[in-house]
């Protein structure tokens, strides 16, 4: 889950990579061809990711709580291996210790699953060819189908929890889980009024702006999109790529609007910035999950856009431990190597479109 805003070892890379590669299972994907400009950046940054897998948990650590894990960024780094190449052995070992914790990271306080965590366990599980539907005991298809609000006016959205800030985001990262599965779950397969008819689909085509964006959630569509000045909440770059990328990957219209705007509201250095507010800056998530966006709409981003991703990661200067890593812009002192920042900026560095290309 992500908040509106978010601000919150190159010498241990040959080992990594050499024993990832000797143990990599036979779907794990060779390392891309050197003809691809991001090959690699992307692979310094996956090496970073595996230099941070505990040995013992084999999970990554908790940025914010100190002695604990942190499941969720430790599912998107799984991904973020599969699109890199490498780490086979690392991602196969992290999925295995998420495998008791479905409950623990996938609830909230109250009981309730959480749907983007479901999705991104989905697309872990799936990325290292495993059957999310069989998975720790459970099956995390239809948890996250059961997720689904079946009445009133937020019917058709995964998840009762608050959507104020992550109502598109989560709805667009749910599709696309459920896009990777076959046979296609009920949730996303075509009734009689088509793709758009369904009550996920609807509720997401419902919420999109009339200049092609998305904001975190609308409650009320009758009132134009615009800044709230008591969330904060606002059309953004994050909800409306991921928006995106669950259209795409369920094949439902409405996505390809969204390409004008993000013309519309891109830096002058070529990124993104996390909305179209005067005081905003490129940053690397932003930028990241554009460029996947782009990809899905069938205009890969151009190397400006690239230009701009990698001038946020750690490279030969930086300390040994730190290189490979992508870093949010901090809001005082030096910058710092970031997860979340390094997961989404590999996804916007993959070739092919997301989430196909974790199980291609």
């Amino acid at each position: 889950m992500r908040s509106p805003r978010r601000a919150a070892a190159i010498f241990l890379v040959a080992l990594s990579t050499t024993a990832s590669a000797c143990a990599t299972p036979a779907w794990w994907p060779q390392p891309p061809a050197p003809a691809d400009p991001a090959a690699a950046p992307r692979s310094a940054a996956a090496n970073w990711l595996i230099s941070r897998f505990d040995p013992t948990s084999k999970l990554i650590p908790s940025e914010f709580v100190p002695g604990a894990a942190d499941p969720g960024g430790s599912a998107y780094a799984v991904t973020s291996l599969k699109l890199a190449g490498v780490g086979g052995a690392t991602a196969s070992d992290a999925v295995a210790a998420l495998a008791p914790l479905v409950n623990v990271h996938a609830q909230d306080n109250a009981g309730a699953d959480k749907p983007g965590a479901l999705a991104r366990l989905i697309l872990a599980v799936r990325s290292t060819g495993g059957n999310p539907r069989s998975f720790g005991g459970t099956d995390l298809v239809a948890r996250l189908e059961a997720t689904v609000v079946t009445s009133g006016p937020n019917a058709g959205r995964f998840g009762v929890q608050d959507a104020t800030y992550d109502g598109a985001f989560r709805q667009g990262l749910a599709l696309a889980a459920l896009s990777t599965i076959s046979p296609r779950p009920a949730t996303i397969t075509p009734g009689a009024g088509g793709v758009n008819a369904l009550p996920a689909v609807a509720w997401l085509r419902s919420q999109q702006c009339s200049d092609g964006s998305w904001m975190p959630s609308r409650a009320n569509l009758d009132v134009p999109c615009a800044p709230d000045p008591v969330t904060f909440a606002s059309p953004d770059s994050n909800s409306t790529a991921l928006a995106v990328l669950g259209l795409r990957a369920v094949n439902a219209a409405g996505a390809q609007s969204a390409g004008a705007w993000f013309t519309s509201v891109r830096e002058l250095d070529g990124g993104w910035a996390f909305d179209a507010s005067p005081f905003s800056s490129t940053d690397p998530d932003s930028t990241g999950l554009v460029m996947a966006a782009l990809r899905a709409l069938g205009t890969p981003p151009d190397v400006n856009a690239r230009a701009a991703l990698l001038g946020f990661q750690f490279g030969a200067g930086a300390a040994a431990a730190d290189q490979g890593a992508f870093y949010y812009p901090p809001f005082s002192g030096p910058p710092v190597p970031n997860v979340l920042a390094t997961n989404d900026a590999i996804l916007g560095l993959a070739s092919g479109v997301w989430p196909a290309n974790l199980v291609s």
